[in-house]
């Protein structure tokens, strides 16, 4: 699986020459809505991060079986997102949303939700297959960058977003500081990843690179959010235990984190600084990349398949039993 991860960079290049079909123009678009889950859903949380600082555009995601009303207007734009294309949280939505006759646009390998784009004309975009869904989160990035663009969206320039695509040529760099990283988290039991808001989806990509990849749970806590809760908590902490500090890009958000990571060590956490650099997608894609190797490596130390989810099938086969059930209720609402 790391050498997943490893070909990034030339998977981000084939997914910018990828056609989206039935490309529309859509006018007067002010909020997009993304719909994924998991590897896919992450996505959206990154692809906020990006429209908040390029663009005026407002974007919010939603990881549900549907979509709230007051997610929707006559000026929004849906992007629903599934590596697979058989998700049936965004399959749920997605059909909920068609009947509100909203504009939908379509990121997937194959499945279902390809089957539903194809059949109602939707945009929609189609990325390499065969990949772990996590593996392939830079491809649908790019891929939904591309596709809202096909559609009058612009989220980022195009030259802003191939001069960041190539922070993923630095593998030998990345492997480096994740050999760091698992011999960091040696012996850890549930470490705790720290970032400032502007990095919560970065902190949230990398704890789920360790669940899912090593077996590992995580917990995250948000600057300054944790300020007024979470740092309370390690008042009775005993023991040693790890903490991933992500950097910030902004200095008194630094300065913040500076603090918390003296406050952990004296509660008796060890500390890693996760030091990136770059505008702020390069800081996403190369943390993403420098989890995604290390998560991998610990699960090989570990003895475990980092592609193999048992629990996550468990979850499946429970859907598959109650799936007409589920789209009966959601068509409801």
């Amino acid at each position: 699986m790391i050498n997943q991860y490893l070909n990034w960079y030339n998977m981000v290049q084939e997914t910018l020459e990828s056609e989206v079909f039935n490309s529309k123009e859509y006018k007067d678009i002010e909020r997009v809505v993304v719909i994924g889950m998991g590897g896919s859903g992450i996505v959206g949380d990154i692809l906020s991060v990006i429209a908040q600082n390029y663009s005026n555009l407002l974007m919010l995601t939603y990881k549900d079986f549907y979509v709230p009303n007051n997610f929707i207007s006559n000026k929004t734009f849906v992007l629903a997102i599934s590596y697979s294309g058989n998700t049936l949280e965004t399959i749920a939505s997605v059909i909920q949303l068609l009947k509100k006759g909203l504009p939908i646009g379509v990121v997937a390998s194959g499945g279902e939700l390809l089957d539903i784009a194809k059949k109602h004309i939707l945009p929609h975009i189609v990325v390499r297959p065969g990949l772990a869904p996590r593996s392939a989160m830079p491809l649908m990035l790019v891929a939904s960058i591309k596709l809202l663009s096909s559609c009058g969206i612009r989220l980022v320039s195009w030259e802003s977003l191939h001069k960041s695509l190539a922070i993923l040529r630095n593998t030998e760099e990345a492997n480096r500081i994740s050999d760091e990283v698992v011999e960091f988290l040696k012996e850890s039991t549930i470490p705790l990843i720290v970032a400032t808001n502007r990095y919560h989806p970065l902190a949230i990509r990398i704890k789920n690179e360790l669940n899912e990849n090593a077996k590992m749970p995580a917990k995250i806590e948000v600057i300054p959010e944790l300020f007024h809760n979470d740092i309370v908590g390690w008042e009775r902490h005993s023991g040693r235990e790890k903490a991933i500090i992500i950097s910030s890009d902004i200095e008194y958000e630094e300065q913040l984190l500076k603090f918390y990571g003296e406050y952990l060590e004296s509660t008796g956490f060890d500390v890693y600084h996760l030091k990136l650099s770059g505008n702020i997608i390069e800081r996403y894609l190369f943390g993403s990349l420098i989890a995604g190797i290390a998560s991998a490596k610990i699960a090989n130390k570990l003895g475990l398949d980092p592609l193999q989810t048992r629990s996550i099938v468990m979850y499946k086969e429970f859907l598959k039993k109650h799936r007409d059930d589920i789209l009966k209720k959601v068509l409801s609402l």
